[in-house]
């Protein structure tokens, strides 16, 4: 009777039937707003549950890490606030902890100064990388999100989403149109992305008519395809397009296999698709079921495993053969949001991440191409980081542009009040910039767990 009474009392109790609720809850924008609402009201108790909820749904985003870790300070739980900032911290990210007053009660420790001086640290540039180039500001207004390396040509090339025509730089000839505007009528439109293949002299573009694109009218709305060119003289080939029941479409994440095989998706489907060496057909082959923010994909040398970065949900790997979908770290450790590209490198991944503090290039260590051995970064935290965008691998460097523009615009692609346009800088960095430190201190990690009956 007492005990059936308690389960009474419990189920009554309004927090543990919030709790249970939230538990249930998948609705990521509902839960954010969740959150939101109990922190204006001061129910931090309640908005700690929503975070840990948001948390376990994106373990690799360290903004709702850091929220959460307000969530604890707000109502002095020192511990589970400590624990989690040293996560951050470990991470080799960097928040501003000092001068925020949710962290009043959690202030005035040493466990607090040395994280706050651990996260200072992080802040500090690191890395060798340089300026390669810039594009003037008098045309930084005709979006250039995407660039890719013409080895053969000495140049490379940018696709402008303004414009839907592609330009090109070279040390010597500068930065100057190759390719002529695109027909609205007849695409192809605004460039959303680049690949080259370079041994059958092609470039590939994705396109499609969106606001900011010059040429988008009322009647060609939504509509995208993925073209090849002639790669020395910029005429269209052929151009791929899809039936899209009249649902918009934006083709993006443009990949070419090292056997010459591009992979693409449609950004608003999830759709992934497959147009192999030499064929003039487009093949579906698996839907990227609740990723909204696939930014990149790219594979093995084998093309056995697709990899895939997510820029809220982190990375994962589709094995090819079966179309699994798996997340690339099994036990939530690291930080694996905020990835604006991603590249295959000698049996590892090279990742821009543009989305934490501090924007960061980071290398992937891989065993297997499966499972990560390492992460380490190969530079971060550098003067020129503004707004990071994509790029490209040429040999051990990875180029990439620190500024985009995109970001200065508003949802028709117009210039946002009080913003102006800036040279949009260009920047390599070496892709295993002190990689061998960072094994070496790994081993003698190892070392030391073994030693200490440690696993």
């Amino acid at each position: 009777m007492v005990f059936s009474l308690g389960l009474s009392a419990q189920a009554l109790d309004p927090e543990v039937a919030f709790a249970e609720n939230v538990k249930k809850m998948n609705n990521i924008q509902q839960l954010v707003k969740m959150a939101a609402e109990a922190e204006q009201q001061a129910l931090f108790a309640r908005q700690e549950v929503v975070l840990k909820r948001l948390v376990e749904l994106r373990p690799y985003s360290p903004e709702l890490k850091l929220a959460l870790v307000k969530a604890y300070a707000q109502q002095d739980k020192k511990t589970e606030a400590y624990n989690d900032l040293v996560k951050l911290q470990n991470a080799g990210l960097s928040y501003p902890v000092g001068d925020q007053p949710a962290f009043e009660n959690i202030k005035g420790t040493d466990v607090f100064d040395y994280i706050e001086e651990g996260m200072a640290n992080n802040a500090k540039p690191f890395g060798i990388g340089e300026k390669a180039f810039e594009v003037s500001k008098n045309y930084s207004g005709m979006l250039f999100e995407n660039l890719v390396y013409d080895a053969k040509g000495q140049r490379f090339l940018l696709g402008s989403v303004r414009a839907g025509s592609v330009y090109q730089y070279t040390e010597n000839g500068g930065f100057k149109e190759f390719t002529d505007p695109s027909n609205p009528a007849s695409g192809p439109w605004g460039i959303i992305d680049l690949a080259i293949d370079q041994e059958a002299d092609l470039l590939w573009i994705a396109s499609a008519t969106m606001p900011h694109y010059n040429g988008t009218t009322q009647a060609n709305f939504g509509q995208a395809m993925v073209s090849k060119l002639d790669l020395n003289t910029g005429e269209v080939i052929k151009s791929f397009a899809l039936n899209s029941s009249g649902q918009p479409m934006l083709f993006n994440n443009l990949h070419l296999s090292k056997n010459q095989n591009l992979y693409f998706m449609n950004a608003f489907g999830g759709e992934v698709y497959k147009i192999a060496k030499n064929s003039e057909q487009v093949e579906p082959l698996f839907k990227l079921s609740g990723m909204t923010a696939v930014k990149a994909i790219t594979s093995n040398d084998k093309e056995s495993i697709m990899y895939v970065s997510d820029y809220e949900q982190g990375l994962f790997v589709v094995n090819l053969e079966t179309n699994q979908v798996v997340p690339l770290q099994q036990k939530p450790s690291g930080f694996f949001a905020g990835i604006n590209d991603l590249f295959y490198d000698g049996g590892d991944l090279v990742a821009i991440q543009g989305g934490v503090q501090p924007a960061r290039l980071m290398r992937y260590v891989l065993k297997q191409d499966l499972f990560l051995l390492n992460m380490f970064p190969i530079e971060a935290a550098h003067p020129s980081y503004e707004s990071l965008g994509n790029g490209t691998l040429v040999g051990d460097e990875v180029y990439y542009t620190t500024n985009s523009q995109w970001a200065k615009t508003d949802g028709l692609g117009r210039l946002l009040p009080q913003q102006s346009w800036d040279d949009l800088v260009v920047m390599k960095s070496p892709t295993k910039y002190k990689m061998d430190e960072h094994m070496q201190r790994q081993q003698q990690m190892e070392e030391i767990k073994k030693k200490r009956g440690l696993k």
